[in-house]
């Protein structure tokens, strides 16, 4: 069975730096104990970085969010946390994927070739709930009609608990398993 865990932008700038919120250092124990639980039950498991470059301010998303962070090899650019020890990890299970924007149109092409095809099952963590969570957990199912998709609920954070609850009400809505 090909299963996948897909921790969305765990990152230093979305916890303590440029975008991070009160709380969100909260995962970093819970995330940690999942990505192992799931590595030692063998499924598979991808990191988004959220990635920009100097110029981001001058990208649609930078007109949007005008607030520069995870600029490619910085400090607030690395998973935060106990997660970094994974960038050195070195382990055929995990792969990194690298995105510019909110979803990443790599990542179904990153999730076929870690699986071996497409993956049964897929679970989704990470931040920010309303808005790199959700994207990603489109651009999935978009790609993977047949797979099953949760999000898992207690491993996702936002600043806005809200507007979290919101995205979580809309993603069950359209067929996600929210638990």
């Amino acid at each position: 069975m090909n299963r996948l865990l897909v921790v969305v932008d765990y990152q230093k700038d979305f916890v303590d730096g440029a975008l991070g919120y009160a709380g969100a250092e909260r995962l970093e124990q819970p995330l940690l104990e999942a990505v192992q639980r799931a590595l030692a039950a063998g499924w598979k498991v991808i990191f988004t970085r959220d990635t920009h470059a100097p110029d981001y301010l001058d990208t649609r998303e930078g007109h949007f969010l005008p607030v520069p962070h995870c600029i490619e090899g910085s400090e607030g650019w690395h998973l935060y946390g106990r997660l970094a020890e994974f960038e050195t990890a070195g382990s055929e299970s995990i792969v990194f994927v690298d995105k510019p924007t909110f979803g990443s149109m790599e990542l179904p092409e990153a999730a076929r070739a870690l699986c071996g095809g497409e993956p049964e099952e897929i679970a989704l963590c990470g931040v920010v709930t309303n808005i790199c969570v959700v994207s990603n957990a489109v651009v999935l199912h978009s790609a993977f009609l047949s797979s099953t998709i949760t999000v898992l609920k207690d491993l996702c954070g936002t600043s806005d608990a809200a507007l979290g609850q919101k995205t979580f009400d809309l993603l069950a809505g359209m067929g996600y398993n929210v638990i």
